[in-house]
């Protein structure tokens, strides 16, 4: 698949439906807690992985019965206006997909429930991109990846449940709804 990329950003995606969540505050403080004042790297990944995997297991994500056909449902547990850092959960049914895109520095993935197609991808020689894996996730876990500061083009992905229903927890350094979307050639 080679693809362009495209000047529109995921916050252009109309089929996307956003909602909040209140409640969630003492989640998203600690989660602030771990990132305040530390460089984006690795280390600083891990720590969000386990902080957010731990959490899940104690936390079933059984309220979170909003599906939708047309789209998977983002729900904001957490965005700071000083900081920019956001987590994101998502409500997926059977055959809901993100377009092809990619987000900020810092994007952390936590699959909770259900079972995801998780496609990713790699820019090319030719302004367009190219598929180098493909995960199939079908029990909690969690990944994450580290980009360029300022930029919008990290971990170029597409991700689709494959379940009736499904649950995952996202972790972003800035607004993912600017994250680049890529399309595909004609």
């Amino acid at each position: 698949m080679s693809a362009p990329l495209s000047p529109a950003t995921l916050a252009g995606q109309s089929s996307l439906v956003s909602t909040a969540a209140d409640g969630y505050a003492p989640f998203f403080d600690n989660l602030l807690a771990i990132v305040r004042d530390r460089p984006i790297d690795r280390k600083l990944g891990q720590a969000i992985e386990s902080y957010v995997l731990e959490w899940l297991a104690e936390h079933p994500l059984n309220e979170f019965t909003d599906y939708s056909a047309a789209s998977y449902v983002r729900t904001y547990l957490g965005r700071c206006p000083e900081t920019r850092w956001e987590a994101i959960l998502m409500s997926w049914q059977a055959g809901n997909t993100t377009a092809v895109h990619a987000h900020p520095q810092f994007a952390g993935y936590h699959f909770a429930d259900g079972v995801f197609r998780v496609e990713i991808f790699e820019p090319d020689e030719k302004n367009g991109i190219r598929p180098t894996d493909t995960l199939v996730i079908d029990k909690p876990a969690a990944l994450f990846a580290i980009g360029h500061p300022g930029a919008f083009d990290n971990h170029i992905h597409r991700i689709t449940c494959l379940s009736d229903t499904g649950h995952s927890l996202h972790v972003y350094s800035d607004d993912a709804l600017k994250g680049a979307v890529y399309r595909p050639a004609h």
